[in-house]
């Protein structure tokens, strides 16, 4: 791929004190030097109408000399420049540029069907963002829209959720967890249901330990895409209380540490609120959310607690 002004990083779990330690697939990644940007590479559509699907996977820097930003991707109609699909978006903040917050890799992609051409697959990248591992797959489209994926530390065990839409054709989830977000093993088998809302419960976990979660969503022909990296830590950080859940104008939390970074964002991954904490306990006015299901997450300066909740 071409573009710039960007730095190709090359990890292998090793400390990097400007962005993630790991990149989501493989070793390398483009990290951003100090300007919004994009990338992009050329490809071509032979003979009838196409469909494709396109994606790739972003992260934050560090937090000093932040500027906020959205990441997407464009398909571009060549030579015009025409914009003919976008992806999914996700604003990034400063919060996401503290650590551990920038360990998170955030999965974008969308579907289009094209008529035979030439185009040109952009992610845009902002001041102090990374890009990984980018895809256009033609003729497969994503076998399920996952519509939220979350986790959380309980009794022993890891419970994970998720709910999901557009089940045509669908077989299955395959749960794979991994220690270092780089090796993944699948823990489990969850089969497709009519009510699309999914749990799995993992027992075999050590108390204290950090864990990354993923889905692999496999329709009945064979093909599958994977959801977004889950991270999970066991034990050792701030036990969230929301009340009431669902919620209709206030949300009240409570198991703070009197410090850190609150922030709410829709099942997309889509910023829609972030406050600082102050206290062990605060409120926060969703009554300006629409209905659906949201992620609290709080980050306490060392780790990332999240719950989920229902806004009436």
């Amino acid at each position: 791929m071409t573009g710039g002004p960007f730095n190709v990083i090359r990890t292998n779990g090793t400390a990097y004190g400007g962005g993630p330690d790991n990149a989501r697939n493989g070793t390398q990644y483009i990290d951003v030097t100090s300007a919004a940007g994009t990338v992009f590479q050329n490809f071509t559509i032979s003979g009838s109408s196409t469909s494709i699907s396109f994606g790739g996977y972003f992260s934050s820097r560090e937090q000093a000399g932040y500027v906020n930003w959205t990441a997407s991707i464009n398909i571009v109609s060549l030579p015009s420049l025409t914009v003919v699909a976008t992806s999914s978006t996700r604003a990034f903040t400063v919060s996401d540029g503290a650590s551990p917050a920038q360990e998170n890799w955030y999965y974008l992609f969308g579907n289009v069907t094209l008529p035979a051409g030439n185009y040109r697959f952009v992610a845009n990248i902002g001041n102090y963002g990374n890009f990984d591992a980018a895809f256009v797959f033609a003729n497969c489209t994503l076998p399920i829209l996952l519509t939220s994926f979350s986790g959380d530390y309980k009794n022993n065990a890891v419970n994970l959720m998720w709910t999901a839409e557009q089940n045509i054709d669908f077989s299955h989830f395959e749960i794979e967890r991994s220690d270092d977000a780089v090796i993944f093993k699948q823990i489990g088998r969850v089969d497709l249901s009519t009510a699309n809302q999914y749990s799995f419960r993992d027992n075999n976990i050590l108390t204290g330990s950090r864990y990354y979660y993923r889905l692999k969503m496999i329709d009945l022909n064979g093909k599958s895409a994977y959801s977004s990296l889950l991270r999970i830590q066991t034990g050792g950080f701030a036990r969230l209380s929301i009340n009431p859940n669902p919620v209709t104008n206030r949300l009240n939390i409570a198991g703070l540490k009197s410090k850190g970074i609150i922030r709410i964002t829709d099942a997309s991954g889509r910023m829609m609120l972030s406050r600082v904490v102050q206290a062990q306990a605060m409120f926060v006015d969703v009554s300006h959310l629409n209905k659906g299901i949201y992620l609290l997450q709080y980050f306490d300066g060392t780790e990332t607690t999240v719950q989920q909740f229902l806004k009436n």
